[in-house]
């Protein structure tokens, strides 16, 4: 079942920022680069370490452990490293000034 879940105002991330949230069992990572909104899983796909610490920059998430980097706006593509898997993506959507993550439970 795919499951909606509020996670916080949009007011709450300004550009640049990230945010840790809980939904669906999943701990998910928001990122805002300008007006878009991504989210995926809080973990890298190497080393299962967690992303939140990890820079944002320009839609790019880099891990805090071995500097691999995710293009947030190609689907949390590595853009770079041996064997690193995209990052597993959360729809996003926008309503009433809030942001929702969607969840398949």
């Amino acid at each position: 079942m795919v499951t909606a879940f509020d996670v916080c105002a949009l007011s709450d991330l300004v550009d640049g920022d990230k945010r840790l949230v809980h939904a669906g069992g999943e701990d998910i990572l928001l990122c805002r680069t300008g007006v878009d909104i991504r989210a995926v899983r809080n973990m890298c796909t190497h080393a299962a370490s967690g992303l939140e610490e990890g820079r944002l920059r320009g839609g790019v998430l880099v891990c805090p452990l071995h500097g691999a980097r995710f293009d947030l706006n190609e689907g949390g593509r590595c853009l770079g490293g041996a064997g690193y898997r995209p990052l597993m993506m959360f729809e996003t959507k926008v309503e009433g000034g809030r942001v929702w993550v969607v969840v398949e439970v």
